[in-house]
């Protein structure tokens, strides 16, 4: 399974996850240190939020584990966790949301990715197994995977997909 989910990227996710929760937890011990000198009740409630902040951040960077399919022929995996909202000719759209995993999978064929996302990291360029994971998008995000027209879909509009699990196309 590591070869899926290789340790150093897991490395730079948690660091990002690392930066971004600086500001909950620092709001948290801010909170809670005017609320030890001034005494002040209301100050509960910018923990509270500041919890709640740190909860969101979890969840957007959440990986999961995957097993990717074992099949003879050639197949093109779903990059990202979502559903599809549209097929095209040879063009699928698939749309994350917020509280979906964060992982960008290898589809396992050299196909056009395009995302509608500031929030995406790809940690590798040229990857060599498809579910290998290979980025990350931590935020709501749309991605169209763009097909060889010498390929069948396997999927339909409003299918749920399973990042480097779900089989989108077969040859």
């Amino acid at each position: 399974m590591s070869e899926y989910t290789p340790v150093e990227y897991l490395t730079k996710i948690q660091k990002l996850k690392y930066k971004a929760a600086i500001f909950p937890i620092l709001l948290v011990i801010i909170s809670f240190g005017l609320n030890m000198i001034y005494q002040l009740d209301q100050v509960k409630y910018l923990s509270i939020l500041g919890l709640i902040w740190y909860i969101l951040i979890i969840i957007r960077f959440r990986i999961r584990r995957n097993v990717p399919p074992k099949n003879e022929s050639e197949i093109i995996l779903s990059p990202i966790y979502g559903t599809i909202t549209k097929i095209d000719i040879n063009m699928i759209t698939i749309k994350k949301g917020l509280f979906q995993a964060a992982d960008i999978r290898y589809p396992g064929y050299e196909i056009n990715l395009k995302f509608t996302s500031k929030f995406i990291n790809l940690f590798e360029k040229k990857p060599n197994l498809a579910g290998k994971l290979i980025g990350v998008v931590s935020c709501k995000s749309k991605c169209v995977c763009t097909i060889p027209d010498d390929w069948n879909i396997n999927v339909h509009p409003g299918d749920k997909v399973i990042a480097g699990e779900t089989i989108l196309a077969v040859k």
